[in-house]
């Protein structure tokens, strides 16, 4: 493979499997006063990784048909529907095969006045073939939710959740 970089060129040939996933809800996901899983019913485009029915009878697993070192992205697009309420706060972290991550969990804050803020962020996993990762969600109000949008009239829909699994080794 030539590969130009910068105006460098470069020769190399790379063997890498690469296995992914994208998926995407376009649903709301509500209720998460307790801990719930994120969920993706849609899957954008896969290979080696897909989203399986997990406890909550929703595609939750993250599944890895391939053992290797992924990175997990996700986005999740909070909105605290105002209605009152005292907490803002959201919890999210990830499992593996159920079981909690250790240091895994990161908290955001969702202001009524403030009502829209998309959780972001990437978190590095190796598993063994057969292996699932889910990412949980809590938050203190119950009008905080995973809200997604039809699409505008100039722009996209935008989904609730959106997931990508990379592997990177």
């Amino acid at each position: 493979m030539l590969r130009t970089a910068g105006g460098l060129t470069v020769n190399q040939t790379t063997q890498f499997a690469g296995y992914y996933g994208s998926f995407f809800s376009s649903l709301d996901q509500t209720d998460g006063t307790t801990p719930h899983l994120m969920f993706c019913e849609n899957t954008a485009d896969a290979d080696g990784v897909s989203m399986e029915t997990g406890d909550e009878a929703t595609k939750s697993q993250i599944t890895f048909a391939n053992a290797g070192t992924y990175n997990i992205q996700f986005s999740a697009q909070l909105h605290n529907t105002g209605g009152g309420g005292s907490g803002n706060i959201v919890n999210i972290w990830f499992k593996l095969n159920g079981s909690n991550i250790a240091n895994s969990d990161t908290k955001v804050t969702v202001p009524s006045n403030v009502p829209y803020l998309v959780a972001a962020w990437n978190f590095i996993v190796s598993v063994a073939a057969g292996d699932y990762v889910e990412i949980v969600w809590l938050t203190n109000n119950v009008n905080i939710i995973l809200e997604h949008e039809a699409a505008g009239v100039y722009s996209p829909a935008i989904p609730s959740l959106i997931i990508t699994a990379v592997q990177i080794r």
